[in-house]
């Protein structure tokens, strides 16, 4: 059962990504209706936001890579608390902002681990392709709690 919970979501969040991605908007603009960072200088509509729960707090912190940097960059990435100041031990979403430098096929492997072991405790693995326009568009999601 939890896991077509989490293929279901999974499909639905390539639907909306994919939509977003042909209609000029990123995955956050096809969520949120503002750039998520208010530190941005500069929103680029073909460009892919990507967000994970997370909590630093317990050690574990979400890591990305690219297989293929000449196709897709991790641009920018940054931790938005989701609590009032002041307060210890609460998590927030962890973004990752990716933008496609040249067409082709690639993937990006998101890990929540702490830094110090060697395993993941969650890993995410999105397939992607950049169109010659620049537009990324993700058709493949794979999730994977390991801890």
């Amino acid at each position: 059962m939890k896991q077509k919970v989490v293929t279901v979501l999974a499909v639905l969040l390539v639907v909306v990504v994919s939509v977003g991605a042909l209609t000029g908007m990123t995955a956050a603009g096809a969520l949120e209706p503002a750039n998520p960072n208010p530190n941005a200088t500069e929103f680029v509509p073909n460009e892919v936001d990507l967000y994970f729960p997370s909590n630093p707090t317990t050690g574990y912190d979400w890591q990305a890579e690219a297989e293929d940097a000449d196709v897709v960059a991790i641009r920018d990435q940054f931790f938005e608390a989701q609590h009032e100041d002041g307060l210890v031990g609460v998590g927030g979403t962890h973004w990752f902002h990716l933008a496609g430098l040249k067409p082709g096929t690639t993937s990006v492997t998101f890990r929540y681990m702490r830094p110090w072991e060697d395993s993941p405790i969650r890993e995410t693995l999105y397939r992607l392709t950049v169109d010659e326009r620049g537009n990324v568009l993700i058709w493949g999601v794979e999730v994977s709690n390991l801890g």
